[in-house]
């Protein structure tokens, strides 16, 4: 029996895709996909993840030592306050801050939170929305790779509309459930095998959440990597042939064991995330596709701009 109904829409109407450390379902009405566990599961393995610098050194591979400066340039987000959701290594937050903008962040990782303290003198930081002050509002709230790892959907999204400012923007990016590889590779699309990935959106099912916590849509849009799908398809294929060797196999009551790695931050090793970002630096002007699948709305990740 289904105990989760879908985090976007509340459809109740689902059909099972595969198990994929947990039950995996796409909700029959928009499409979004979700893992079918309780809360009180998902508080569990939530607690689990990013206890370790893993996601801090892959980060510091990939973006360096500074600021990401050109990242906040690209977001273009107007305002002089900026709240960011999930900071995880900072870099952003950093960026925002060197931009002249006055910055809190909300990062359950105490890890992670020690790090911006240490390394971007970034002090306005709380383990939950909860802790952030009555009445404090924000011009613009930032959560990137966050919503794969939120359980409570509409709980999350009216706390980001009472602490965005009357006029103010919600950026945000997340992976996209009906994306290319989503679709053809089902539970063995990599974003399924990260242990507290939850909820992934399709553009429908996150306008129908976004609505009905009284945020007004301003724009939602697809991209995504160059060559993503074909990256994909062979992490899939990797990933299946390990599992065949043991690696991550199902245990008797169902449910699939996880690598250690996997359960502390879902990430690839850091040479391997610097080889991926050399490839994709590279490869980017030689990929017809990428755009393409981004217009039909089928890359790999879910962009929107929501205002208050």
């Amino acid at each position: 029996m289904q105990s989760r109904r879908c985090p976007f829409c509340l459809s109740d109407s689902s059909r099972f895709i595969g198990i994929r450390v947990d039950v995996l379902v796409k909700c029959q009405n928009c499409r979004s996909v979700f893992r079918d566990i309780t809360q009180a599961k998902f508080q569990q393995i939530h607690c689990e993840a990013f206890q370790d610098r893993e996601f801090i050194e892959a980060s510091i591979t990939l973006t360096g030592r500074g600021p990401s400066s050109s990242l906040w340039d690209a977001l273009s987000l107007s305002g002089t306050s900026v709240l960011e959701i999930g900071p995880g290594s900072g870099h952003l937050l950093a960026a925002a801050h060197k931009a002249g903008c006055s910055v809190e962040a909300v990062e359950s990782s105490e890890v992670h939170r020690n790090y911006i303290r240490d390394t971007w003198g970034i002090s306005a930081l709380y383990s939950t929305m909860d802790e952030i002050p009555d009445n404090r509002t924000f011009d613009a709230i930032v959560a990137i790779n966050v919503f794969e790892h939120i359980y409570d959907i509409g709980s999350f999204l009216r706390a980001i509309r009472k602490n965005l400012a009357p006029g103010g923007t919600f950026f945000l990016s997340t992976p996209n459930a009906v994306s290319l590889e989503a679709t053809v590779l089902g539970s063995w699309w990599s974003m399924c095998k990260v242990h507290d990935h939850v909820s992934f959106p399709s553009a429908a099912g996150l306008a129908i959440a976004a609505g009905a916590s009284g945020l007004c849509v301003e724009r939602v849009w697809s991209s995504g990597l160059p060559f993503e799908f074909p990256v994909s398809a062979l992490t899939a294929v990797r990933d299946r042939s390990r599992t065949r060797r043991g690696i991550g196999k199902a245990t008797g009551d169902g449910q699939a064991q996880v690598p250690a790695e996997t359960i502390r931050a879902g990430t690839v090793n850091p040479a391997t995330k610097a080889t991926l970002a050399r490839f994709y630096s590279v490869a980017a002007p030689f990929d017809p596709t990428s755009r393409l699948l981004g217009a039909l709305g089928r890359a790999g990740s879910i962009k929107a701009r929501f205002t208050h």
